[in-house]
């Protein structure tokens, strides 16, 4: 019986805590300020990183928005053989093919300016021996539109489209 008093005894001894062990030390509480300091400036730069995600949103949704423009004024220009080698303008030109480097021009929209290049390539053409040999009959187009002073390559949208035209014949 004794033996279970003395360890009952030593036992509640070894819970109790001594009065000096209280609260945090002073490096503990520095090193739990340096972990909120690190965790703080992650959080910092992921705004940093959305504000300036969403900036390059608006360039892209501006540009997306000129490029349909101007792809939406191309095909409205009928593709005959009125028009098919003239020049390519905004907004009164032609489906001329172009220089493989395209017309460049610049534009403002909503206060930024883009660059628009527009490149029309000859795809197919009348066979020699037909009537109209050597004239297009398949047309390539492309509208690119980048921010000025864009960054990246990804801050250009670029849109792509085929025109044709009905010719008689077996080719």
């Amino acid at each position: 019986m004794k033996l279970l008093n003395d360890f009952k005894s030593k036992r509640s001894h070894s819970i109790e805590r001594p009065k000096h062990d209280q609260g945090f030390t002073l490096l503990e509480t520095a090193i739990a300020l340096v972990i909120m300091m690190i965790v703080g400036l992650g959080v910092a730069s992921l705004f940093t990183y959305a504000t300036q995600a969403n900036s390059n949103a608006d360039d892209r949704e501006l540009a997306m928005a000129l490029g349909q423009k101007r792809m939406e004024m191309l095909r409205t220009v009928p593709f005959t053989t009125l028009t098919r080698n003239v020049a390519f303008s905004y907004p009164n030109g032609g489906l001329g093919a172009t220089s493989t480097a395209g017309v460049l021009e610049t534009v403002t929209n909503a206060g930024r300016s883009y660059q628009v290049r527009t490149i029309i390539q000859d795809t197919s053409v009348v066979p020699a021996g037909q009537p109209d040999a050597g004239a297009p009959t398949v047309k390539s187009i492309q509208v690119s539109v980048t921010p000025v002073g864009s960054a990246t390559t990804f801050d250009t949208v670029t849109l792509t489209t085929q025109r044709s035209t009905l010719v008689p014949g077996m080719y």
